[in-house]
């Protein structure tokens, strides 16, 4: 069952998001009252109570974030995290330096549930792999600024 655990990121995720290795599901509302979910590999939280990440510029969930701040990040990995945050999104660089496809994307951490379970362990977590060497180097620019915004 779901348990509300406080406002802000406690620092076991903080530290985990700023691994470089974490994938969260982020999802949005569409413009016809839907539900909109996908996978984010570029994120980093510079305190408890932000979240920056990056995304193309033109793909649904950044328009729905437009449209609509609100979002929910939903977190699965290793040594049994299994938590939501609720949060307010904004476009805080609509280009990237590193990345003309790309935007700057701020969530502002509204509120922290855990849904861990007595029933079963979340031992892994959603595991990414880069496509090719070309990927790796396109990560580390994205990382990289998202750090010095």
């Amino acid at each position: 069952m779901s348990k509300i655990i406080g406002n802000s990121l406690p620092q076991e995720i903080v530290d985990l998001f700023n691994k470089e290795l974490t994938t969260v599901v982020l999802s949005t509302l569409s413009t016809e009252g839907y539900p909109h979910a996908m996978p984010v590999h570029l994120l980093f939280a510079p305190n408890n109570k932000t979240i920056r990440m990056a995304l193309m510029k033109t793909h649904q969930t950044t328009e729905n974030i437009k449209k609509h701040s609100k979002v929910f990040i939903t977190v699965l990995e290793g040594t049994d995290i299994a938590m939501g945050i609720k949060g307010t999104a904004k476009v805080i660089k609509d280009t990237m330096d590193g990345n003309k496809a790309m935007c700057m994307i701020e969530i502002n951490v509204e509120q922290i549930k855990s849904d861990t379970t007595p029933t079963v362990i979340v031992n892994e977590g959603i595991k990414i792999k880069h496509r090719s060497p070309k990927t790796a180097s396109f990560f580390r620019t994205m990382f990289d600024e998202l750090y010095k915004c």
